[in-house]
């Protein structure tokens, strides 16, 4: 059997007045997705606060067939640190961290934009200066973002929650967060970069300052075992590319054609069918640039679009040669793992050989949530993408 599976990231969203009440889903015109809907099962990743709700990092875990336990113990954190292809012995836990705006101690810009590389590398190493090396290190892993080292002891950390949830500014507001490193890397770089030149240019020009530093999904880091599924990776996301580096399975790159004026396909088809004939599952991981986050509906819909043209079309061009096969097309949310942070359900879908439709004909989030799928558990789930 051969499978495919294509996640997308923060393509789930809420109603919105410029949609007339629709989700950036239920408008876009996606005739690929919707077909896989018509065609095959849907179903709901759990949301809300909920224990079960599943994050990018363990549905990546069972898609590659870790055991669960593993592919829960998978950290954010941890596997951007893997794409880095650092030397990280030494060190026990790894975070993602975001520059944000701090205005008078309260968050006022989650997603720093507009800043350049040697922008963050500059203040990452101002900041560095206020930290002993052995014990937290900072890499810059691309512009506004970064990958903490830290050596801890005691028990896990707080995960964390990202900075652009609504949930974060309430968090700070409330006393700041449960994780004494997070309040430490916080405290340390605000006053380190209050007068830093960067900052100083950015404010003169208009723009926020990179003020701070915010890390969340953290994490062990620890060796992962080589799955003994044949996977392969197609994906522009370092979290992802970091897990295919740590079970030693190949990644390939994923282009984002939808973000030029002449958008070409992602991937070809010939290179798809080649990369399925080399393995049992193909894996794409899709992540959104950090600007979808405060894009416009509009917008959204307009990415989507391009997605389901020029990534899932060709995809699935190439799986259609196989005579058994399946395909699990579902969006992920990288709060679904953090500690209080509210994650709305994740809808998928599930199509190939011997799948018999049922009632959902549109993948969106409110008409997959009443699909025969739904309250099935992660490895249910797997099962069916399997043929078991």
């Amino acid at each position: 059997m051969k499978s495919l599976a294509i996640l997308l990231e923060n393509a789930a969203d809420e109603p919105s007045p410029d949609l007339d009440g629709r989700t950036p889903l239920a408008v876009a015109r996606c005739p690929n997705a919707n077909r896989l809907a018509a065609e095959g099962q849907a179903g709901a990743l759990p949301g809300g606060r909920s224990k079960k709700r599943v994050s990018p990092e363990r549905l990546l875990g069972a898609l590659a067939g870790l055991d669960e336990e593993a592919a829960r113990l998978l950290s954010r954190g941890a596997l951007e640190a893997w794409a880095l292809d650092t030397d990280f012995s030494g060190y026990t836990h790894a975070f993602c961290a975001n520059f944000v705006t701090l205005d008078s101690g309260e968050l006022r810009d989650g997603l720093v934009s507009g800043i350049t590389m040697q922008e963050t590398e500059r203040l990452a190493a101002a900041v560095q200066t206020r930290f002993d090396p052995a014990r937290v290190r900072l890499l810059p892993r691309a512009p506004g973002r970064l990958v903490v080292l830290a050596r801890m002891s005691g028990g896990d950390p707080d995960y964390g929650i990202p900075p652009w949830v609504p949930e974060a500014s309430d968090s700070l507001a409330h006393g700041g967060r449960g994780s004494a490193l997070f309040r430490e890397v916080m405290e340390r770089s605000a006053e380190q970069l209050v007068r830093h030149p960067v900052n100083e240019i950015r404010v003169d020009l208009g723009a926020n300052p990179a003020n701070a530093i915010w890390i969340w999904g953290g994490g062990p880091l620890a060796r992962i075992a080589p799955s003994l599924l044949r996977v392969q990776f197609l994906t522009q996301s370092a979290m992802a590319a970091g897990f295919a580096r740590a079970i030693s399975a190949p990644a390939h790159a994923l282009p984002e054609p939808w973000e030029s004026a002449q958008p070409s396909p992602a991937v070809d088809t010939s290179e798809a069918r080649a990369w399925l004939s080399a393995c049992d599952r193909l894996i794409v991981y899709a992540e959104m640039p950090p600007e979808f986050h405060r894009a416009a509906a509009p917008e959204k819909v307009r990415l989507l679009e391009r997605i389901d043209l020029l990534l899932i079309q060709p995809l699935l061009d190439a799986l259609r040669r196989y005579k058994h096969r399946r395909c699990l097309l579902a969006t992920v949310d990288p709060s679904a793992g953090a500690t209080g942070a509210e994650c709305a359900p994740q809808p998928f879908v599930l199509w190939g050989t011997h799948v018999e439709p049922d009632a959902a004909t549109h993948w969106d989030e409110e008409t997959c949530q009443a699909g025969k799928l739904v309250g099935l558990s992660l490895s249910e789930v797997m099962k069916l993408l399997s043929g078991e």
